[in-house]
């Protein structure tokens, strides 16, 4: 990383991380509806071990909360007295709108967190509102149309790519996202609603390469090399992009077939894809950390198609492994995000 990332670790001066009151916090969804996939269990683990990193790297007095509801979080808050919440809350009892409403808990409770506020979150989470927001601002981002059972068949260029609106972690996607006529586009739409509730959302399908952009940082950004889903071992029956199996399913060979490379890239379009990533970053307010999410077009050119501002932080992700490439391990990856909490903490302390 450059010494733009390392701001929150040298130019702010921070407390002693011995001392430092942190918590670690996510959600303990395993008794809600869905409890019991594999990215659900995933969230507990991940913030294990993210605790387990950061005591390695010298918070000692770092603590685990597993939420269930609110009143959890609350009461951590009262009874912990956190300096720092490290906030890996991505749903509460299985809804993912919760996710915003627990970042906007802490904005109001006054305690220093980790990672975006509610609004960048909640913009996010919402597909068509992320992809209307970046395309305004000028990003490069697909057509994108929002669909519900009553206009579920209107026309649309083919072949396109239908997600639920509201989901993330490709929750909702597998070898049937992916249409070719009207009559599949229909049926598509339908079932995740019936699924899912809520709406779908219509893309153009981009059939180039996908790439991943990790960025971090809060005054100050800066990009990671970017990554390139590798889909040769993909099986032949199922398009190339990042199903739900892709990601959680290890005994599928949609998970052994994708693998994250650095991307392959001529140096001037690497360029245009970080360049765009920290555009689509500050224009939707990300914080700290984030994910930029692009597949180029037929004429090559990348669009992003959705933007993570909630990452998985766990050893062996997407980021964490990114950040390996450069030389990072992943207790100093996990702690450099704590520092730029931190960092804020003492600005606003510094400030008349």
């Amino acid at each position: 990383m450059t010494d733009a990332t390392r701001a929150a670790q040298d130019g702010d001066p921070i407390p002693d991380p011995a001392t430092v009151r942190l918590a670690v916090l996510a959600s303990d969804d395993r008794d809600a509806p869905g409890g019991d996939r594999p990215d659900v269990r995933e969230v507990i683990e991940a913030a294990t071990e993210i605790r387990d990193a950061l005591v390695a790297r010298g918070f000692a007095r770092a603590t685990l909360c597993l939420a269930r509801d609110l009143p959890d979080i609350r009461r951590m808050l009262a009874d912990d007295r956190p300096d720092v919440v490290f906030n890996l809350i991505e749903s509460l009892k299985g809804r993912e709108g919760w996710e915003s409403a627990v970042a906007a808990l802490l904005e109001r409770s006054g305690v220093a967190f980790t990672g975006s506020t509610a609004l960048a979150l909640r913009t996010c989470l919402d597909k068509a509102l992320c992809m209307q927001v970046l395309g305004r601002a000028g990003v490069p981002v697909p057509r994108s149309e929002v669909r519900t059972p009553a206009n579920a068949g209107a026309p649309f260029p083919f072949p396109a790519f239908v997600k639920p609106r509201r989901t993330d972690g490709s929750v909702g996607i597998d070898a049937g996202s992916v249409v070719g006529d009207p009559a599949a586009l229909a049926a598509r739409v339908r079932h995740l609603c019936d699924t899912f509730g809520g709406e779908a959302i219509v893309q153009e399908y981009l059939p180039g390469k996908e790439i991943n952009v990790a960025v971090f940082g809060d005054r100050e950004l800066t990009a990671l090399w970017p990554a390139e889903i590798d889909f040769t071992g993909f099986p032949d029956d199922v398009p190339p992009i990042v199903t739900y199996r892709a990601k959680w399913d290890e005994d599928s060979r949609e998970f052994t077939g994708t693998t994250s490379v650095r991307a392959r890239l001529e140096p001037a379009l690497e360029r245009a894809v970080v360049r765009i990533a920290l555009h689509a970053f500050r224009t939707l307010g990300v914080r700290d950390y984030g994910r930029v999410d692009m597949r180029l077009g037929a004429d090559g050119r990348p669009r992003v198609i959705e933007v993570d501002p909630n990452s998985d932080l766990a050893e062996g992700t997407g980021i964490a492994r990114q950040a390996a490439r450069q030389g990072i391990p992943h207790p100093e990856l996990v702690a450099r995000v704590a520092r730029m909490a931190l960092a804020r903490v003492r600005r606003t302390q510094e400030s008349p």
